[in-house]
């Protein structure tokens, strides 16, 4: 994901800090000062956080799914899971896999609660116990972007077909929007409370409507893109603008390649991974390299017979926005994010048009 910064992994998963939870990070460590407590609490519930994310991948990794990466953001985390040709089975299994391990969290820290000695170390262990118990009962909402809406969904899928299924889940959701809303305003009304303290939490209920809002919309765009492009394949606009050297090939070559063959696209080989030739790795330039294979960044491969909707889902979680096109471990063509997008916006635009604008 882009402005995100490996910290390291785990099973093969990478585990990526965004740039605002870097900054809400400093954020709460300057305001703690000089306790350092509000940092704590902080660290420990994305540790948390980061436990229910691992809790999904685990059971997408039992399942032969693809994790690609976690990402830690303020609102939560999000585990980029390959979801081409997903069973609602599986779907069902790894989505619910998070919330029960939250509520697991929850119960361990309130058993802890009943022996930890009075003072800070209770507090702290009361809070956990609260926040985990709250983040798995969320998440159990029928509303996307929670696990509860893929929870539903996969449930409703067992009489439905999967557009169906998440239609009928935004709907859901809007249910749980309104009411969410609702009970907010009843909350402010009746507490007794400052000012300030009933602005800020209407507010970040809002805030959370809006997030719930704008995942239900989102998985609307990208089932009703799966469906207008069902039967078209990535073979269909793949591109064959690029020059495939090898990568032992020395860069004062590839100048007179780059100059004959006017292509901006390099694709090499680095072990059995195909790769292209990043350029802008100035680094690497000033650093004095003189092959290929030295400039070379790996890239995802998809399948040739791969539905449309599925590779822009792929380019989009690998954050490298472009991948080769293989067909029987054969490169046929590349394709780029910025391509695809282009494409699937005009055949959109086209259809809708063709529909008479009915979604």
């Amino acid at each position: 994901m882009p402005g995100s910064y490996k910290i390291g992994s785990v099973w093969g998963i990478d585990i990526e800090l965004h740039w605002t939870f870097v900054a809400l990070l400093l954020l709460t460590f300057v305001l703690s000062l000089p306790s350092g407590f509000l940092f704590l609490i902080i660290v420990l519930l994305f540790v948390c956080v980061l436990i229910h994310e691992l809790s999904h991948s685990f059971v997408a990794l039992r399942n032969k799914v693809k994790v690609k990466r976690i990402v830690l953001l303020p609102l939560g985390g999000a585990s980029m899971i390959d979801q081409t040709a997903m069973r609602p089975d599986v779907e069902f299994n790894i989505a619910v896999a998070g919330p029960l391990m939250s509520v697991l969290l929850g119960a361990l820290f309130g058993f802890l609660v009943v022996f930890a000695p009075a003072g800070i170390a209770t507090q702290l262990l009361q809070f956990l116990f609260e926040i985990n118990i709250l983040l798995g009962v969320f998440n159990l909402l029928p509303a996307f972007p929670t696990d509860g809406g893929r929870v539903f969904r996969s449930y409703l899928e067992r009489k439905y077909d999967a557009y169906r299924a998440t239609l009928l889940t935004i709907k859901a959701g809007n249910i749980v929007m309104a009411l969410f809303l609702l009970g907010t305003v009843a909350y402010v009304l009746v507490i007794s409370a400052p000012f300030y303290y009933k602005e800020f939490v209407f507010l970040w209920d809002l805030l959370i409507v809006f997030f719930l809002y704008g995942g239900s919309q989102a998985e609307k765009e990208a089932m009703e893109l799966k469906r207008r492009t069902k039967g078209m394949k990535l073979i269909d606009v793949v591109s064959r603008n690029f020059v495939e050297v090898k990568p032992e090939t020395r860069l004062d070559a590839l100048y007179d390649v780059v100059k004959a063959s006017k292509e901006h696209m390099f694709i090499t080989k680095l072990g059995g991974s195909y790769a292209y030739v990043d350029f802008f790795k100035k680094e690497k330039l000033r650093s004095g390299s003189s092959t290929v294979s030295q400039l070379a960044t790996r890239i995802p491969e998809i399948s040739a017979g791969s539905d449309l909707a599925d590779a822009l889902g792929a380019l989009e979680s690998s954050g490298l926005g472009v991948a080769a096109v293989v067909s029987r471990h054969r490169l046929v063509g590349i394709v780029t994010l910025s391509h695809l997008q282009a494409f699937l916006s005009l055949h959109m635009l086209r259809s809708r048009n063709a529909g008479g604008g009915r979604a």
